[in-house]
């Protein structure tokens, strides 16, 4: 049940570049079968491959790093990032045909499938030794912890960044526009909704596809059932921070803790409800 192989990954590009932005792009492969810690059980999974693009000027400048795995839970829809290596594919399926194609995985996923399973149905059976329990509580945050280095707007391209800005510019210059040739500020007033109506979009579409905006809540299922506290977080998080990963500096006890709490005032056991459809 040891924590997959994570890089740290820092990024200063600014949200909205349109001069030079890492872009995050992710292309379905198939379906696959992992460990789910919010389910706590061995479940389908939607695999895809995903790898962060250079763009200068809107032009893509090729690959920026290595390319991993994301997979979204199909009970659950959370997602965790895995190394491509675990699953080998020398060619790229086409992605229509994503909901057939399973590649082949390693021995060690398998491996880990088991241990997680079992260690769950030993904690379900109160059993759980303190080493076994601390374990688990380490492995819920190394399986979001990359997803702490995502930034908001990473999968937004420059093409859409552009078109944005393009739309807010003609919609302020047809306002004023308006606001000269009949001197009423009305146009203005509109002009100023729509374009905030376009910045709330935008913000509505990260709390949708951006992983970003609900880790916090994924994890906190996770780590619901063994309620961990406050030490044990910490713990945690300086082990995040010598592995250089962000999730280390970004993660806090206080905010993880409180999640939890609301969490239980609303009912969850720390599985979820039945499969949804968005």
């Amino acid at each position: 049940m040891m924590p997959p192989n994570l890089e740290f990954r820092v990024y200063s590009d600014m949200p909205f570049s349109l001069i030079s932005a890492t872009v995050l792009r992710v292309r379905p492969i198939g379906v696959t079968s992992d460990y789910c810690p919010v389910c706590r059980k061995e479940c389908r999974f939607r695999l895809a491959q995903a790898e962060h693009k250079r763009y200068f000027l809107c032009m893509d400048k090729g690959r920026h790093g290595h390319p991993h795995h994301e997979l979204t839970c199909m009970t659950c829809n959370c997602r965790v990032e895995r190394p491509i290596e675990e699953r080998p594919i020398s060619i790229l399926p086409d992605p229509k045909s994503s909901a057939t194609f399973e590649p082949d995985m390693l021995p060690i996923v398998s491996k880990r499938i088991e241990n997680c399973t079992a260690m769950e149905q030993t904690r379900a059976e109160g059993k759980l030794k303190p080493a076994e329990r601390e374990e688990m509580i380490r492995h819920a945050f190394f399986c979001f912890a990359r997803l702490y280095d995502e930034d908001t707007f990473e999968r937004l391209t420059p093409f859409a960044r552009l078109l944005i800005l393009v739309v807010s510019l003609i919609v302020a210059g047809a306002g004023y526009y308006a606001w000269t040739r009949t001197g009423s500020h009305t146009p203005i007033i509109f002009a100023a909704i729509a374009i905030a109506l376009v910045f709330l979009s935008i913000i509505y579409w990260a709390s949708r596809h951006s992983p970003r905006k609900r880790v916090r809540t994924w994890l906190a299922m996770a780590l619901l059932p063994m309620d961990p506290t406050s030490e044990e977080i910490r713990v945690i998080r300086a082990e995040l921070q010598r592995s250089r990963l962000k999730a280390g500096f970004q993660i806090r006890a206080d905010k993880v803790l409180a999640k939890i709490k609301k969490l239980k005032a609303k009912g969850c056991t720390g599985v979820p409800n039945p499969p949804h459809s968005k």
